[in-house]
């Protein structure tokens, strides 16, 4: 049994949700499973495994996430790093936007001591009564799909996948 922490950065709560499935689906698998938010900041050194996960923000990684994987860098050397981001860019139909999309998770990837053992990108949900009216302007800007548009099969697989290799 690998002892995993799935740390996750959220601003509206969808990443947790994922963080929260995945969880579930190693602990089904036989793993001891915490699900921690990187703004209390666990310590990746007393785990055997570490998923991390963020939202997309701006066109970038959640900056929490960045900054807690910085600061905990030396905690995971030589342990299996999974990596997923949510990204409603997922979503559009436009080869440009999707490879977008699919580079994100190398925005966490460049701070680890080495390479994740698996990374993926999951399209979220945007509810427009939960954001702030810049963040709501930025999206109206940008024509955000408004919706749940998680795909919890595809949560599930990559879930399947990560625990065999952790």
């Amino acid at each position: 049994m690998t002892n995993v922490l799935v740390a996750f950065a959220t601003k509206g709560g969808t990443t947790q949700s994922i963080a929260e499935r995945l969880g579930a689906r190693l602990t089904e698998a036989g793993h001891a499973v915490a699900v921690v938010s990187v703004q209390d900041d666990p310590d990746p050194a007393a785990y055997d495994a570490v998923v991390v996960g963020a939202g997309i923000l701006g066109g970038s990684v959640y900056a929490p996430a960045g900054r807690w994987l910085t600061a905990h860098r030396g905690g995971l050397t030589d342990k299996p790093v999974g990596i997923f981001v949510v990204c409603l860019s997922m979503l559009v139909d436009d080869p440009e936007r999707r490879a977008e999309a699919t580079s994100y998770p190398g925005q966490l990837a460049e701070v680890l001591p080495g390479e994740p053992v698996a990374s993926t990108v999951f399209a979220g949900s945007y509810d427009p009564a939960t954001r702030r009216w810049w963040e709501r302007l930025a999206a109206r800007l940008v024509r955000s799909p408004r919706g749940d548009f998680r795909d919890w099969a595809a949560v599930d697989a990559w879930g399947d996948e990560l625990a065999g290799r952790l």
